[in-house]
């Protein structure tokens, strides 16, 4: 099987919702998914992973920020094609499209919750290390922070 990593285009859209209807028992409700989707898409900050030759969408990622601080905002592979490299692919092209300089943040499973260990294991590799956990109502997320690969020197 071949992948390749790409930015997202308008054509894409049904089949990431298809992506996100998939992984919504993981992440819970994704109001607004659609809209948030075509804003990163026009925003070039969405990326998706295609296998061939089937042509199919195998995960996807969307980024945000500014300045020295930037967010993996979504990562999602479909459960077909987990464990397959592909969620490594899609974080290492998230970390190629933020500029160096820049603290990566990312919010995801804290220890304990279905896909936990995979995400841990995941950034990792990519060179994050854990932070805080944070509760919002229900939901409890572990955070995670990739420090500047070459960090603006103060004057």
């Amino acid at each position: 099987m071949k992948v390749r990593i790409g930015l997202a285009q308008h054509k894409d859209i049904a089949p990431w919702m298809m992506l996100a209807d998939e992984v919504t028992p993981l992440f819970g409700p994704m109001p607004d998914f659609g809209a948030v989707l075509s804003r990163k898409i026009a925003q070039k900050q969405a990326y998706c992973a295609w296998t061939s030759p089937a042509r199919s969408l195998a995960g996807g990622i969307f980024i945000g920020g500014e300045g020295g601080t930037h967010r993996i905002r979504w990562l999602a592979v479909s459960s077909e094609h987990r464990r397959s490299g592909i969620g490594r692919m899609l974080v290492e092209m998230a970390i190629a499209a933020i500029p160096s300089d820049s603290f990566i943040y990312v919010d995801t499973f804290a220890k304990g919750t279905p896909g936990a260990v995979a995400a841990d294991r995941l950034y990792r590799k990519c060179g994050f290390a854990p932070t805080e956990v944070w509760r919002e109502g229900s939901l409890v997320r572990q955070r995670y922070m990739r420090r500047p690969l070459h960090p603006v020197e103060l004057a």
